[in-house]
């Protein structure tokens, strides 16, 4: 398959031309004190902040999907790979966002190993968003999304619905749909049963997410960061004000990694990868 009309299915898939407002910007200033990433990415790739970052090979014959793009993943890629990704960045627990190297970048380039990320359009996807993989894994039902975190595109980045299990059995389901090596706690128990329950996968102790949870009932919380070792001031402040405001509405509120409940999608998209007669494997980076 050629890299154009791979770059083509996955642009109309996740409707990319639509998307407006899903800005990267802060968080690029932020690791990148110098910005050698604008010597190797691909135009206009700076302002969409999604689709082909860099590119690769003009024929593509394999593809790795992982969580978040590292150093480690891209050195041991095979030459020629296309790398798929919802991040552009590593979102390491400890100490925190990461960007790719300079190496990494002249590696990517020098041995023809493709680059595409597709963030806010994989978080509101109407089948491969993480929340409502993560939402349907665990059986929840009558599902509603909401809390659009882009424009230009329907849906939202959140799922709430209703669950017959216990809160430890809602613990337990997440273990058993996201892996062994998935850490799953019980940060705070309001009730025994989980009840209405938001599914918010990834970086999802906000505030404003919580708010909009709230409103559509929701009595137990399920997300990425609400436990984190993030070291930046920023990313802790923000999860401070969430769990204040979760213990004043009294909300159970479970945590399962960002990189947890983001896998979900990389597993899936395999298959829609293989379907087009590309091999395709997910390689695992997560907890140590």
């Amino acid at each position: 398959m050629t890299l154009a009309e791979l770059v083509a299915e996955l642009d109309a898939y996740f409707r990319l031309p639509d998307v407006r407002g899903d800005d990267w910007s802060v968080a690029f200033e932020q690791v990148y004190p110098e910005p050698y990433w604008r010597d190797y990415v691909e135009p206009g790739w700076e302002g969409r902040w999604n689709g082909l970052a860099v590119r690769g090979a003009e024929e593509v014959e394999r593809v790795v999907t992982c969580v978040f793009p590292s150093d480690r993943i891209v050195a041991a890629l095979e030459p020629g790979t296309f790398l798929f990704s919802e991040h552009p960045l590593d979102f390491a627990d400890e100490p925190g966002f990461l960007p790719l190297s300079r190496e990494s970048f002249a590696r990517m380039r020098e041995d023809g190993i493709g680059f595409y990320n597709v963030h806010a359009p994989l978080d509101m996807h109407p089948e491969f968003s993480p929340s409502r993989l993560c939402a349907l894994g665990v059986g929840l039902e009558n599902l509603v999304e909401y809390f659009p975190i882009c424009e230009g595109i329907p849906g939202g980045a959140a799922i709430i619905g209703e669950s017959r299990l216990t809160v430890d059995g809602l613990a337990d389901a997440l273990r058993s749909y996201l892996g062994p090596e998935i850490l799953v706690h019980v940060l705070t128990r309001s009730r025994g049963e989980a009840g209405r329950v938001a599914m918010v996968a990834g970086g999802g102790a906000q505030v404003e997410i919580l708010e909009a949870s709230l409103e559509r009932g929701c009595d137990t919380y399920v997300t990425g960061n609400a436990a984190t070792n993030c070291r930046l001031d920023f990313v802790q402040e923000q999860v401070r004000a969430f769990r204040k405001r979760a213990d004043e509405a009294g909300v159970t509120l479970l945590d399962a990694m960002h990189y947890g409940m983001e896998k979900p999608p990389q597993l899936a998209m395999l298959a829609w990868f293989r379907t087009r007669g590309l091999r395709a494997e997910f390689v695992p980076d997560g907890p140590k």
